[in-house]
């Protein structure tokens, strides 16, 4: 069985409140929401629905609404 390399995790990095921040993204990714709320403790966007209707997870992406549990942290490289 050939097995695979190793795929190392990415930073990610943007703008959160005025503050820059830098997190690892795993393979495969997380969800916005998560990051915000686990390891940047900002409990403001909740988890509703997890389907991006309710819109208890939405924040301001570049100014514009966006729902945090249905994107990938890695869309947010750069952004604020």
């Amino acid at each position: 069985m050939i097995e695979s390399p190793p795929v190392a995790a990415r930073t990610i990095r943007f703008v959160v409140n005025g503050r820059a921040v830098e997190i690892a993204d795993e393979p495969g990714g997380r969800r916005l929401l998560d990051v915000l709320r686990l390891d940047l403790g900002l409990t403001g966007a909740k988890e509703g629905c997890g389907e991006g209707e309710c819109g208890a997870c939405s924040v301001l992406l570049d100014g514009a609404l966006v729902d945090s549990c249905l994107l990938p942290v890695g869309q947010v490289d750069g952004h604020e």
